[in-house]
């Protein structure tokens, strides 16, 4: 009956010969082993007596919402026969820990999940120490091989080089964190792979970034590259709010001199500030009086109709069945750049026709970068739960453990 409570506790082969109450509310038990010494591990003689009894405080997992800690009347054996002296082992206490396997694992768990080292050591009720330690001994998953590549980046710290995040698009998870987004850094990564992973890979998924594609095109020959559809259109609606704001300010330097900004005989055009959002939104969301506010805006000023149909003639691309409709849709959408001569336009075709290829590739393989942009947001609110990450070693191994 004495075993009883330490087997619901878990913590069978020790017997609980107290219970302390502390002063914080927290819980001391004394724990003892009930096992007898059987051989002493130098010499193999079974004569054993006991040398002392020190007490060993382990922290263990909280007990009904209060902070547990077992005080371990650990035995010290020595041998007669070689006179040497060992100590007796449990497997739920480790040797030489101040805290047990399970509230190891619990505080690499929560470390695992995001949290950041000083809250989850405030909220356990040990030190940060601890934490680190049961986060370093979580094993990182095997590089396995992977078919569809994902390349993202993301901010370690402010003012350095932006990381470069690889991720597996199939399992859905990261597979490695690199220090800088240089070609050199990339390909160097590439080159570090296996051959038969290297040649496993199909697809990769980037941003139009340039050093990407290079590391990519030297050291994955066989692989298609697929530019992130997101950015793309992103560059569209960035272009088309260019020329919005170029037109606002056009109207603000043909105010007459001496005339004030918030005279009646000013020039500065509200309308084109509010309508920003309503430019950028998709043609299909828009609602009935939405679309007539825009057609009272094209009817004023056609430079911003132009720009707005130049963006949804770009998004319409990629609404194309297939491969040879979004080409001959592309070529309409640069044609019809050229004729308008809006510069922001302008300069948005010439990175369109750089990527074409790249662009044209999703629609034989409709990859996206999407699972990087959510790793992306996950890192985000990891570095600000724990107020920056200094060290890169540790920024990679929380995300490798986070969303490996």
């Amino acid at each position: 009956m004495h075993d009883e409570p330490s087997r619901m506790l878990g913590l069978a082969g020790l017997r609980i010969t107290r219970v302390i109450v502390r002063d914080d509310d927290a819980l001391d038990l004394e724990v003892e082993g009930v096992a007898r010494g059987d051989r002493c591990p130098h010499c193999g003689g079974c004569e054993l007596e006991i040398k002392e009894r020190p007490v060993v405080g382990v922290r263990d997992l909280p007990l009904a919402g209060r902070a547990m800690r077992l005080l371990w009347r650990k035995r010290r054996w020595r041998c007669r026969g070689c006179g040497r002296t060992h100590t007796e082992q449990h497997p739920a206490l480790p040797s030489r820990q101040r805290v047990t396997g399970r509230f190891r694992e619990r505080l690499a768990a929560r470390a695992a999940g995001g949290g950041a080292h000083a809250e989850i050591a405030r909220e356990e009720h040990t030190s940060r120490y601890q934490v680190g330690r049961a986060m370093g001994s979580v094993a990182l998953a095997p590089t396995a091989i992977v078919r569809r590549l994902s390349l993202d980046e993301a901010h370690h710290r402010r003012g350095r080089e932006l990381a470069t995040v690889i991720s597996d698009l199939d399992r859905r998870r990261v597979v490695e964190v690199l220090d800088g987004r240089s070609q050199k850094v990339v390909a160097r990564y590439l080159q570090s792979l296996p051959e038969g992973h290297r040649q496993a890979i199909q697809i990769v998924s980037i941003d139009p970034y340039e050093a990407y594609r290079q590391a990519i095109r030297n050291e994955l020959p066989g692989a298609r590259i697929v530019c992130d559809r997101f950015h793309l259109v992103r560059g569209a609606n960035t272009a088309c709010d260019a020329v919005r704001r170029e037109r606002q300010r056009q109207a603000g330097r043909a105010r007459p001199k001496g005339v004030r900004r918030s005279g009646q005989l000013a020039t500065w055009r509200p309308e084109l500030y509010r309508a920003r959002r309503l430019l950028a939104k998709a043609r299909e969301r828009l609602s009935e009086q939405e679309r007539r506010r825009l057609c009272e805006l094209f009817a004023t000023d056609p430079v911003i109709g132009a720009a707005w149909g130049l963006k949804e003639s770009f998004r319409a691309i990629y609404r194309a069945p297939d491969r040879v409709e979004a080409e001959a849709r592309l070529d309409r959408f640069l044609g019809a750049v050229d004729r308008e001569m809006l510069p922001s336009f302008s300069s948005f075709a010439i990175g369109v026709r750089q990527w074409r290829e790249e662009l044209l590739a999703y629609f034989e393989e409709p990859t996206t970068n999407g699972y990087a942009e959510g790793v992306i947001n996950k890192v985000k609110v990891i570095k600000r739960r724990a107020y920056g990450l200094p060290s890169f070693q540790s920024f990679r191994h929380r995300v490798l453990v986070a969303c490996g």
